[in-house]
């Protein structure tokens, strides 16, 4: 970074301000932010957080980050969970249509199976609200608590026998070609995170890992 050089944050322009061990460091007018001239922990470069959110969209495994950014295994692992916390549906709009389904996969071997239950609001083709556990009342009935909670106009989900003791009655839908849209989105998961493909050598260590890695590629 040079004088009169840009803020990586805010595009407004930085002002010297002092050094440190013989590093310049920079401030900008705009944000307050200081940034440096060098950085020689890479994981601090402003923008590392955007670029991980891209290498995640774009089915990058966690080696692979690690090896483009130059940064740690475990930074990059860090980095996902941090991002992923502060990632969320926003707000959810009232009387919607949704879809429900539940997508497999496993942690650790293929013996242990784990789901990812999401709901797609059917009208702005959006994740609305999204749980990772076994396939059972107690990783369902959160999701679906929220979607009631946002006065639900129809949900429609496939045969599962779960849904019927879960959903109100009259919100609830199970139809042939009722959940097309969520099954498409299925399809688009699995493609673009190796993660979730049938057939892969990549896999997910902990549930809370793949629940992030699925928060980011929806919501980020």
């Amino acid at each position: 970074m040079t004088p009169g050089q840009l803020c990586s944050y805010c595009s407004a322009t930085c002002i010297r301000k002092g050094t440190y061990k013989g590093v310049q460091f920079f401030r900008c007018g705009t944000c307050k932010r200081y940034q440096r001239s060098i950085y020689s922990y890479k994981a601090r470069i402003p923008g590392t957080d955007q670029r991980i959110i891209l290498y995640v969209r774009e089915g990058c495994g966690i080696r692979s980050m690690s090896r483009i950014m130059g940064i740690a295994v475990s930074t990059v692992i860090a980095r996902i969970k941090m991002i992923a916390t502060s990632l969320g549906p926003g707000y959810i709009p009232k009387g919607r249509s949704y879809e429900v389904d539940e997508l497999a996969t496993y942690v650790c071997n293929k013996k242990n199976r784990i789901w990812v239950a999401y709901a797609l609001d059917r009208k702005r083709k959006a994740v609305a609200a999204m749980r990772v556990g076994k396939r059972s009342k107690r990783t369902l009935r959160p999701l679906i608590n929220t979607l009631v909670l946002a006065d639900a106009k129809r949900i429609q989900t496939d045969a599962l026998n779960l849904y019927h003791s879960l959903i109100p009655e009259p919100i609830h839908r199970v139809k042939r070609a009722g959940t097309n849209g969520i099954e498409r989105m299925n399809l688009t998961l699995r493609t673009h995170l190796k993660r979730l493909n049938r057939r892969t050598l990549c896999y997910s260590k902990s549930a809370t890992m793949l629940l992030a890695c699925v928060q980011i590629y929806c919501w980020g």
